[in-house]
């Protein structure tokens, strides 16, 4: 149970649409006779759940130390949205007709005897794209946001990455944390629609209408008010990227902190510390919403935790300026160092080979738990049936921060095909090898096209506007969109790249993608001197 030592109030508003939203108001020491700023959580996870501990299996559970707010003299509103908890109408989710009613929500507590009219978000996950979503609809009265660790681009931070269905996570957040968890609490687990949600996110495979009103990303180049993004390098392959992007989408006051808990419940256990909102958050609560005269202004406008080397670094942008293009290029070599389908190796040099191609075929025989196999002592093995490609130990230490990608020359016998990949530093530790994972990217070969105004020279932005189906045994030229990176490979460490189309469902989960039918086939990767495929990876000078 989650102690706060005051007894909540129901409030209630009609939004523009006429839909009647309820939130719960948590005020300091229960005095309605003050005036307070308030700081204001949405989502449709019910109110009522706050009661919850801020523990893994309830996964859901993101409102931050509310008790430690009330002691520093703020309020704080619990808000369901439409079609969820206590609030009526159809859940639509993080759609803008959804960031409206809670732009509506902001603007009656704003107008409250208790409320001094300066109102800051707050959350974690959907309460931090309630945030993005909310501030992009421009409530007079919303002061400053603080989303921590949530996207903003539904359809390219985590439902389709790289036009490859998140199905695994997808599902089971739905139906677990939103359709059974009302079922829980006695309420129609039809309600509000919530079910039709599945089939409208599986039905629009595409960045169509459908997914843009429910990405904020499009709208945030008007949102001037000051934020302050906080991304997790924990839950990257979920929020990360909308972290990042949206910091650098709005054009206010503003900060990225990119934080160093390495799991998901990690970066849960973080937003759950008082200590972690006493040195970051409260202090740019302060200066926006009290008036408070604070040094939080002076802070790096970028700030980040270097994976291995353990320590955090800044910069004036993200990517930081100071760096530079890496490239390593794949070769079929053999590394000699892992037990893996080709055992290839990654170059610093251009292949001089007139012809070099690492050849699968899918699916592997030997996948048991998605890529991942067992040995006869039921000791997992997450490389023997993926291909890799290793370089050679690292003569000195060497930091990748920013935006990076990989240029893959590939072919198939099919229409289309998946590429999966992912970056490890490989060290060795105590009991022998030990991998620690820097990065990943996806890409449905039909989906490679790129938006060319919005992409960069290392970060390729894919437009995801049709299919663009490939002929067989013709050659590709893809570029693979990496997830924001900064990882230091110290010297005796070695890069891997690994390719796969598959997800392991040991290391990958949740974000585990929907292995489609067309996955019966024979890929070939080129990498010779005509086509030569490479990781390019911002290194940045140390």
């Amino acid at each position: 149970m989650v102690e706060v030592n005051v007894e909540p109030f129901e409030i209630e508003c009609k939004t523009r649409k006429g839909v009647t939203v309820r939130a719960d108001v948590y005020l300091p020491g229960g005095d309605k006779s003050g005036k307070f700023p308030i700081l204001l959580c949405a989502s449709p996870y019910q109110k009522s759940l706050r009661r919850l501990p801020a523990n893994w299996v309830f996964a859901f559970t993101e409102y931050g130390p509310m008790q430690f707010y009330l002691d520093n003299g703020y309020g704080y509103v619990c808000m369901d949205v439409p079609g969820s908890g206590r609030s009526e109408g159809i859940w639509d989710l993080v759609s803008r007709e959804e960031g409206e009613a809670i732009h509506d929500m902001i603007e009656h507590v704003a107008a409250q005897s208790w409320s001094t009219g300066k109102i800051g978000m707050i959350g974690q996950s959907y309460l931090c794209w309630s945030q993005w979503n909310a501030a992009r609809t421009r409530p007079p009265h919303l002061t400053t946001i603080v989303p921590y660790d949530g996207a903003t681009d539904l359809y390219r931070d985590w439902m389709y990455q790289g036009g490859i269905v998140a199905s695994g996570f997808v599902a089971n957040w739905i139906t677990g944390s939103i359709m059974l968890q009302h079922q829980a609490e006695g309420l129609d687990i039809y309600g509000g629609d919530r079910f039709k949600a599945i089939p409208d996110i599986f039905a629009h495979q595409f960045d169509d209408e459908w997914h843009r009103k429910r990405s904020p990303f499009w709208e945030l180049d008007q949102v001037d008010i000051p934020v302050f993004s906080i991304g997790v390098w924990g839950k990257a392959t979920l929020h990360l990227r909308g972290n990042v992007e949206g910091y650098n989408r709005v054009r206010g006051p503003k900060q990225l902190l990119i934080a160093h808990p390495d799991t998901w419940a990690g970066a849960q256990h973080l937003f759950a510390q008082p200590d972690f909102h006493q040195r970051e958050i409260l202090p740019w609560y302060d200066h926006w919403l009290k008036g408070t005269r604070n040094d939080v202004m002076s802070r790096a406008p970028v700030r980040f935790f270097v994976n291995g080397q353990g320590e955090y670094k800044s910069a004036d942008a993200w990517p930081p300026k100071d760096v530079t293009p890496a490239q390593f290029f794949l070769s079929g070599a053999r590394s000699g160092v892992v037990k893996s389908l080709n055992d290839g190796s990654l170059l610093d040099t251009a292949p001089a080979m007139s012809k070099d191609s690492t050849s699968w075929s899918y699916p592997d025989p030997m996948w048991i738990a998605g890529t991942s196999t067992f040995d006869q002592n039921g000791v997992p093995d997450h490389t023997a049936r993926v291909n890799t490609f290793t370089s050679e130990p690292f003569a000195a230490d060497r930091e990748f921060t920013g935006d990076g990608h990989l240029v893959l020359h590939a072919s198939t016998d099919q229409r289309d095909f998946d590429v999966m990949v992912k970056i490890q530093v490989v060290g060795q530790g105590p009991h022998g090898p030990r991998a620690r994972k820097a990065t990943q990217g996806w890409l449905r070969a039909s989906h490679r096209a790129e938006m060319h105004n919005m992409s960069t020279a290392m970060r390729p932005f894919l437009a995801h506007q049709k299919p663009e189906m490939v002929e067989p045994e013709q050659v590709y030229e893809l570029r693979v969109p990496l997830l924001p990176m900064s990882f230091v490979v110290k010297a005796g460490e070695r890069l891997r790249l690994e390719i796969s189309n598959h997800d392991s469902q040991l290391t990958d989960q949740p974000m585990t993608h929907w292995y489609s039918s067309f996955k019966v086939g024979r890929d070939t990767y080129h990498h010779d001197k005509v086509r030569p495929s490479r990781l390019v990876l911002p290194e940045r000078l140390r």
